[in-house]
């Protein structure tokens, strides 16, 4: 299976674009997006996902190809990513690409976040469940606590970010329709 650094290359030259281009897109810089692609740096989840936004790609193609299957059992549950610098690590919910939506597992150690308000996606929505723990949530100007058992339903073009506030893991389930994950 390639690297996220080589399945991020051989998509952007397949469709002709540059460094340039996808970094620009991105909002990174040039010097960075070469060294993801080279697998010298390790991206936020942030980060990847405006890179699949840019390359116009879910967010769980950058991952490579995997056979679809309906079932997906907790101890075959695959990481997504784990990104050292927000301390969250996602897990799929749902195998394949080319799904209409994108389920995933959130385990958030404490203090994890998602970084800065971003700038939203370029399409459609997203949904959160609590399982345990507790979030801070914004969501353009607003900002909502939710616990264990609460849920959100957002816009995902809204500028949002989420930080675990619980004395220890927070874990949820995240929708997005269509996948960004």
């Amino acid at each position: 299976m390639n690297s996220i650094g080589k399945v991020i290359r051989n998509t952007r030259k397949k469709q002709k674009l540059t460094l340039k281009e996808i970094a620009k897109a991105a909002s990174i810089s040039l010097s960075f997006l070469s060294e993801i692609e080279r697998d010298k740096a390790n991206p936020s989840i942030s980060v990847l996902k405006r890179i699949a936004n840019a390359l116009n790609v879910n967010f769980t193609d950058l991952f490579g190809e995997e056979k679809r299957s309906i079932v997906v059992r907790s101890n075959e549950r695959k990481p997504l990513l784990h990104s050292e610098g927000s301390r969250i690590t996602w897990y799929a919910l749902s195998q394949g690409s080319g799904n209409k939506m994108g389920p995933i597992w959130g385990v958030l150690d404490e203090g994890a976040t998602s970084g800065d308000i971003s700038v939203g996606h370029s399409e459609g929505e997203e949904f959160l469940f609590i399982h345990s723990g507790c979030l801070e949530f914004v969501l353009g100007n607003e900002r909502y606590t939710l616990k264990e058992g609460d849920s959100i339903y957002y816009d995902a073009r809204i500028p949002h970010s989420y930080k675990n506030i619980w004395k220890g893991e927070t874990l949820l389930i995240a929708v997005s329709a269509p996948p960004t994950f």
